[in-house]
């Protein structure tokens, strides 16, 4: 009966060591924020990534070049109003503010910004696409299959990954 007492004590203390230690991660007062969603992967390749992975020739790089030296610019400054957005949005609901009206003005902003982004992405997609010979275009779809020239892990474009595996997805 003594055992069974000290063991339930020693189990209520345990989840109470663990409750407060939750609880001071977060800090007095601050309330566990969601991480923002990752990026879309809309950045402008550079041209000697693109020549290497779809063995372009020099025609087709001097063709592309000007075109995503000019998207790049397009891009980047999309992705400054996103991230200026994104900083109104967080400074709008600071400290559990909520104004429906300023929010939903922003979120449209953020929409609009963001469907801009797409047809910036797929306005480059074509372009490189239509300069691409059929077997590069075979090469090109093949990456955007697969994520990327090396599936969304570092190392060479078709070699084994540098470094150690991804972790498994959780709940394995």
């Amino acid at each position: 009966m003594k055992s069974r007492i000290l063991t339930f004590i020693g189990i209520a203390a345990l989840i109470a060591g663990a409750v407060i230690f939750a609880v001071a991660q977060d800090g007095p007062g601050q309330q566990r924020r969601p991480s923002p969603p990752p990026p879309p992967p809309m950045g402008v390749p550079p041209i000697e990534h693109l020549a290497q992975a779809l063995n372009l020739t020099e025609a087709q790089v001097t063709e592309l070049k000007p075109f995503l030296d000019s998207e790049r610019q397009t891009v980047d400054a999309l992705m400054k109003r996103l991230g200026d957005l994104h900083k109104q949005l967080d400074d709008a609901t600071r400290d559990g503010h909520f104004d429906e009206a300023q929010v939903r003005g922003i979120a449209t902003q953020m929409a609009q910004a963001q469907a801009d982004l797409m047809v910036e992405h797929e306005r480059m997609k074509a372009k490189i696409y239509n300069t691409l010979t059929p077997e590069q275009r075979t090469r090109m779809e093949e990456l955007h299959k697969r994520g990327g020239p090396h599936d969304g892990r570092p190392g060479p474009p078709d070699g084994p990954p540098n470094g150690p595996p991804p972790p498994p997805p959780p709940g394995n």
